[in-house]
């Protein structure tokens, strides 16, 4: 059940990340073009920009923690799985510390900009920090799958 709901939370989040790629491809361009043919810079397209970058960074590295798609360096055979298992278990408390910093601190960075504003968008500069703990829960999320499937010895995705 928890797959199920993971499963569509990452497509819920992967189709986000294809929007807000979208949207940071024609806001680059736009600025491009409007600064260099048409000789008007646009004020609000960098600050855009910025928001949809923080939102792809921070979303995209919890999809990827889900696809196991981070870096990972090898120190044992797999078939030492003695030594491999306790391992996994050591990095997926490290994983926790990181949700854990993701969460709270993201929490408290989101509460102390609530009342700033980004002046070329007219919205809050929360938004700009918010990724920080909606990517610490989506974290929390897949970790909780993937804990429970080396619980139970069921293969990785």
């Amino acid at each position: 059940m928890l797959r199920r709901f993971n499963t569509h939370v990452a497509a819920v989040a992967e189709f986000g990340l294809w929007l807000g790629f979208l949207g940071l491809i024609l806001t680059v361009g736009l600025q491009v073009l409007a600064r260099t043919i048409l000789k008007l810079p646009l004020i609000w397209t960098p600050d855009l920009a910025q928001l949809l970058f923080s939102w792809l960074i921070f979303v995209g590295a919890a999809v990827a923690l889900r696809r196991n798609a981070h870096y990972t360096v090898d120190m044992l055979p797999p078939s030492w799985r003695a030594l491999n298992v306790p391992l996994a278990f050591f990095g997926m408390l490290v994983t926790a510390l990181v949700v854990y910093l993701l969460v709270v601190n993201g929490y408290a960075l989101v509460a102390l900009r609530q009342s700033g504003t980004i002046q070329s968008l007219g919205i809050s500069r929360m938004w700009l920090f918010l990724p920080i703990p909606v990517s610490g829960i989506l974290m929390a999320l897949f970790s909780f799958e993937t804990l429970l499937d080396m619980l139970t010895g069921k293969s990785a995705r």
